[in-house]
Protein backbone atom coordinates (compact mmCIF):
# COMPACT_ATOMS: atom_id res chain seq x y z
CA UNK A 1 0.00 0.00 0.00
CA UNK A 2 1.26 3.62 -0.98
CA UNK A 3 2.59 5.45 2.32
CA UNK A 4 0.00 8.47 2.42
CA UNK A 5 1.98 12.11 2.39
CA UNK A 6 0.93 15.18 4.20
CA UNK A 7 -0.85 17.27 2.23
CA UNK A 8 0.67 20.30 3.83
CA UNK A 9 1.72 21.00 7.30
CA UNK A 10 1.25 24.24 8.30
CA UNK A 11 0.25 25.41 12.04
CA UNK A 12 -0.79 28.07 13.28
CA UNK A 13 -0.32 28.55 17.23
CA UNK A 14 -2.62 31.55 18.38
CA UNK A 15 -1.96 31.38 22.42
CA UNK A 16 -0.11 34.41 24.56
CA UNK A 17 1.29 31.67 26.63
CA UNK A 18 5.16 32.70 25.34
CA UNK A 19 6.84 29.68 27.24
CA UNK A 20 4.21 27.22 25.84
CA UNK A 21 4.09 28.27 21.93
CA UNK A 22 7.92 28.72 22.17
CA UNK A 23 8.46 25.18 23.02
CA UNK A 24 5.67 24.07 20.45
CA UNK A 25 6.95 25.46 17.79
CA UNK A 26 10.37 24.18 18.23
CA UNK A 27 8.94 20.88 19.17
CA UNK A 28 6.49 21.00 15.70
CA UNK A 29 9.19 22.57 13.28
CA UNK A 30 11.08 19.49 14.33
CA UNK A 31 8.27 17.48 13.76
CA UNK A 32 8.16 18.61 10.08
CA UNK A 33 5.32 21.60 9.96
CA UNK A 34 5.86 25.34 9.28
CA UNK A 35 4.57 27.13 12.26
CA UNK A 36 3.79 30.61 13.14
CA UNK A 37 2.60 32.09 15.99
CA UNK A 38 -0.06 34.39 16.95
CA UNK A 39 -0.36 35.77 20.55
CA UNK A 40 -3.59 37.89 19.94
CA UNK A 41 -6.90 37.12 18.12
CA UNK A 42 -5.72 39.61 15.98
CA UNK A 43 -2.47 38.62 15.41
CA UNK A 44 -4.51 35.74 14.48
CA UNK A 45 -7.09 36.52 12.07
CA UNK A 46 -4.17 37.64 9.73
CA UNK A 47 -2.24 34.79 9.98
CA UNK A 48 -4.93 33.08 8.67
CA UNK A 49 -5.39 34.81 5.69
CA UNK A 50 -2.07 35.13 5.40
CA UNK A 51 -0.42 31.16 5.61
CA UNK A 52 -3.96 29.63 4.99
CA UNK A 53 -2.37 27.37 7.84
CA UNK A 54 -3.60 22.97 7.40
CA UNK A 55 -4.47 23.19 11.34
CA UNK A 56 -4.85 25.66 13.91
CA UNK A 57 -4.26 25.30 17.85
CA UNK A 58 -6.10 28.06 19.71
CA UNK A 59 -6.30 29.47 23.12
CA UNK A 60 -9.60 29.83 24.10
CA UNK A 61 -8.87 32.44 27.32
CA UNK A 62 -7.20 35.77 26.61
CA UNK A 63 -7.45 38.07 29.57
CA UNK A 64 -5.41 41.47 27.96
CA UNK A 65 -9.00 41.12 26.13
CA UNK A 66 -12.91 41.07 26.07
CA UNK A 67 -12.70 38.86 23.36
CA UNK A 68 -12.14 34.91 23.58
CA UNK A 69 -11.50 32.09 21.49
CA UNK A 70 -15.25 30.97 21.31
CA UNK A 71 -15.31 34.43 18.91
CA UNK A 72 -12.92 33.03 16.41
CA UNK A 73 -14.37 29.88 16.21
CA UNK A 74 -17.65 31.54 15.91
CA UNK A 75 -16.26 33.53 12.68
CA UNK A 76 -14.58 30.46 10.95
CA UNK A 77 -18.05 28.29 11.57
CA UNK A 78 -19.96 31.34 9.79
CA UNK A 79 -17.38 31.20 7.14
CA UNK A 80 -17.71 27.80 6.44
CA UNK A 81 -13.60 27.41 7.23
CA UNK A 82 -12.87 23.53 6.59
CA UNK A 83 -9.41 24.32 8.54
CA UNK A 84 -9.33 21.94 11.19
CA UNK A 85 -9.49 24.01 15.18
CA UNK A 86 -7.89 22.37 18.41
CA UNK A 87 -9.03 23.95 20.89
CA UNK A 88 -6.12 24.44 24.11
CA UNK A 89 -7.38 25.99 27.53
CA UNK A 90 -6.78 25.41 30.95
CA UNK A 91 -10.45 25.60 32.02
CA UNK A 92 -12.00 22.12 31.59
CA UNK A 93 -15.59 22.83 31.56
CA UNK A 94 -18.13 20.49 30.22
CA UNK A 95 -19.67 23.76 29.11
CA UNK A 96 -16.57 24.76 27.10
CA UNK A 97 -16.35 21.40 25.84
CA UNK A 98 -20.08 22.10 24.32
CA UNK A 99 -19.35 24.94 22.94
CA UNK A 100 -16.47 23.95 21.15
CA UNK A 101 -18.20 21.07 19.77
CA UNK A 102 -20.62 23.29 18.37
CA UNK A 103 -18.89 25.53 16.22
CA UNK A 104 -17.13 22.43 15.30
CA UNK A 105 -13.79 22.31 16.76
CA UNK A 106 -11.90 18.73 16.26
CA UNK A 107 -10.45 18.43 19.47
CA UNK A 108 -10.90 20.00 23.08
CA UNK A 109 -7.23 19.54 25.00
CA UNK A 110 -6.64 20.58 28.74
CA UNK A 111 -3.67 22.77 29.67
CA UNK A 112 -1.50 21.05 31.43
CA UNK A 113 -0.45 19.04 28.76
CA UNK A 114 2.57 17.62 27.29
CA UNK A 115 3.87 19.26 23.82
CA UNK A 116 4.07 15.69 22.85
CA UNK A 117 0.30 15.07 23.54
CA UNK A 118 -0.20 17.99 21.41
CA UNK A 119 1.64 17.57 18.36
CA UNK A 120 0.20 13.48 18.66
CA UNK A 121 -3.02 15.06 18.31
CA UNK A 122 -2.44 17.97 15.44
CA UNK A 123 -0.51 15.64 13.72
CA UNK A 124 -3.25 13.20 13.61
CA UNK A 125 -5.78 15.80 11.93
CA UNK A 126 -3.27 16.72 9.29
CA UNK A 127 -1.64 13.07 8.58
CA UNK A 128 -4.30 10.43 9.38
CA UNK A 129 -3.63 6.84 9.68
CA UNK A 130 -4.72 5.31 6.75
CA UNK A 131 -7.81 3.23 6.57
CA UNK A 132 -7.63 -0.66 6.10
CA UNK A 133 -9.02 -1.18 2.87
CA UNK A 134 -12.26 0.82 3.01
CA UNK A 135 -14.58 0.74 -0.16
CA UNK A 136 -16.01 4.19 -1.45
CA UNK A 137 -18.28 4.53 -4.13
CA UNK A 138 -18.22 7.84 -5.75
CA UNK A 139 -21.19 9.09 -7.52
CA UNK A 140 -20.75 12.39 -10.18
CA UNK A 141 -21.05 13.26 -13.46
CA UNK A 142 -18.19 15.45 -13.64
CA UNK A 143 -15.20 13.27 -15.12
CA UNK A 144 -12.66 15.68 -13.47
CA UNK A 145 -14.21 14.86 -9.80
CA UNK A 146 -13.71 11.57 -10.49
CA UNK A 147 -10.33 11.27 -11.71
CA UNK A 148 -9.59 13.75 -8.29
CA UNK A 149 -10.49 11.39 -6.22
CA UNK A 150 -9.15 8.45 -7.99
CA UNK A 151 -5.93 9.97 -7.24
CA UNK A 152 -6.64 11.31 -3.93
CA UNK A 153 -8.01 8.56 -1.76
CA UNK A 154 -6.58 5.47 -2.69
CA UNK A 155 -2.93 6.33 -0.61
CA UNK A 156 -5.80 6.48 2.48
CA UNK A 157 -6.56 2.97 2.17
CA UNK A 158 -9.85 3.02 0.34
CA UNK A 159 -10.34 1.22 -3.21
CA UNK A 160 -12.29 3.85 -5.21
CA UNK A 161 -15.45 2.65 -7.70
CA UNK A 162 -16.63 5.89 -9.77
CA UNK A 163 -19.63 6.07 -11.21
CA UNK A 164 -20.77 8.74 -13.57
CA UNK A 165 -24.44 7.77 -14.81
CA UNK A 166 -26.92 8.42 -11.59
CA UNK A 167 -28.84 6.01 -13.80
CA UNK A 168 -26.74 3.24 -13.03
CA UNK A 169 -26.52 3.77 -9.32
CA UNK A 170 -28.51 0.67 -7.57
CA UNK A 171 -27.11 -1.83 -9.24
CA UNK A 172 -23.25 -0.32 -8.71
CA UNK A 173 -24.17 0.19 -5.29
CA UNK A 174 -25.91 -2.65 -4.18
CA UNK A 175 -22.65 -4.51 -5.95
CA UNK A 176 -20.06 -2.53 -4.60
CA UNK A 177 -21.49 -2.44 -0.90
CA UNK A 178 -19.34 0.44 0.26
CA UNK A 179 -18.58 1.58 3.52
CA UNK A 180 -18.61 4.76 2.80
CA UNK A 181 -21.06 6.63 -0.43
CA UNK A 182 -19.78 10.13 -1.98
CA UNK A 183 -22.41 11.74 -4.30
CA UNK A 184 -22.65 14.71 -6.09
CA UNK A 185 -25.72 17.09 -5.14
CA UNK A 186 -26.51 18.13 -8.84
CA UNK A 187 -26.93 15.38 -11.55
CA UNK A 188 -29.09 14.50 -14.42
CA UNK A 189 -31.84 12.31 -14.22
CA UNK A 190 -30.92 11.92 -10.72
CA UNK A 191 -29.30 14.18 -7.75
CA UNK A 192 -27.57 13.17 -5.04
CA UNK A 193 -29.84 13.99 -2.54
CA UNK A 194 -32.72 11.70 -4.11
CA UNK A 195 -30.17 9.22 -4.18
CA UNK A 196 -29.10 9.39 -0.58
CA UNK A 197 -33.00 9.38 0.25
CA UNK A 198 -33.29 6.11 -1.90
CA UNK A 199 -30.10 4.73 0.49
CA UNK A 200 -31.95 5.62 3.66
CA UNK A 201 -35.28 3.89 2.54
CA UNK A 202 -33.35 0.86 3.10
CA UNK A 203 -33.21 -0.24 6.82
CA UNK A 204 -29.85 -2.33 5.79
CA UNK A 205 -27.57 0.97 4.97
CA UNK A 206 -29.45 3.21 8.04
CA UNK A 207 -25.72 3.20 9.28
CA UNK A 208 -23.61 3.91 5.93
CA UNK A 209 -22.02 7.23 5.70
CA UNK A 210 -23.17 9.23 2.67
CA UNK A 211 -20.93 12.71 1.87
CA UNK A 212 -22.31 14.92 -0.70
CA UNK A 213 -20.30 17.35 -2.65
CA UNK A 214 -21.51 20.81 -3.78
CA UNK A 215 -20.84 24.49 -3.30
CA UNK A 216 -20.64 25.93 0.13
CA UNK A 217 -22.91 29.09 -0.97
CA UNK A 218 -25.63 27.24 -1.65
CA UNK A 219 -28.00 27.14 2.05
CA UNK A 220 -30.92 25.66 0.41
CA UNK A 221 -28.80 23.00 -0.55
CA UNK A 222 -27.11 22.39 2.31
CA UNK A 223 -30.10 22.15 4.35
CA UNK A 224 -31.89 19.71 1.83
CA UNK A 225 -28.54 17.36 1.98
CA UNK A 226 -29.03 16.69 5.95
CA UNK A 227 -32.97 16.63 5.61
CA UNK A 228 -32.29 13.70 3.36
CA UNK A 229 -30.31 11.88 5.47
CA UNK A 230 -26.74 12.81 4.65
CA UNK A 231 -24.22 12.72 7.27
CA UNK A 232 -22.27 15.32 6.02
CA UNK A 233 -21.23 17.34 3.15
CA UNK A 234 -17.93 18.47 1.18
CA UNK A 235 -17.61 21.79 -0.59
CA UNK A 236 -16.99 22.46 -4.17
CA UNK A 237 -14.44 22.76 -5.87
CA UNK A 238 -12.82 20.19 -3.57
CA UNK A 239 -9.88 20.85 -1.03
CA UNK A 240 -7.81 17.60 -0.84
CA UNK A 241 -6.95 18.26 2.86
CA UNK A 242 -10.75 18.91 3.55
CA UNK A 243 -11.79 16.05 1.46
CA UNK A 244 -9.31 13.60 2.95
CA UNK A 245 -10.19 14.59 6.76
CA UNK A 246 -14.00 14.25 6.51
CA UNK A 247 -13.60 10.82 4.36
CA UNK A 248 -11.40 9.47 7.12
CA UNK A 249 -13.56 10.34 9.77
CA UNK A 250 -16.21 8.97 8.79
CA UNK A 251 -14.35 5.81 8.09
CA UNK A 252 -13.00 5.66 11.56
CA UNK A 253 -16.06 6.53 13.12
CA UNK A 254 -18.09 3.54 10.88
CA UNK A 255 -15.19 1.62 12.07
CA UNK A 256 -15.13 1.81 15.91
CA UNK A 257 -18.64 1.43 15.88
CA UNK A 258 -18.93 -2.27 14.18
CA UNK A 259 -15.73 -3.03 16.71
CA UNK A 260 -18.07 -1.99 20.13
CA UNK A 261 -21.17 -3.80 18.81
CA UNK A 262 -21.68 -7.01 20.63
Amino acid sequence: MPVPKVTAGRLLVIDDDVVLTKLLKQAAIAAGFHVEVATTLAEGRSAIDRMSPDVILLDLIFPETTENGFALLAELAEQNSAIPVVALTVRNSLADRVTVARLGGQAFLHKPISIAEVLRVVTKIVNPAPLPDAQVLVVDDDPTVLETLIELLPPWGMRVTTLADPQQFWEVFTATAPDLLILDSTMPTFSGIELCQVVRQDPQFADLPILILTPYDDADVIHQIFAAGADDFVGKPIVPPELIARTTRWLERTRLRKRNRP
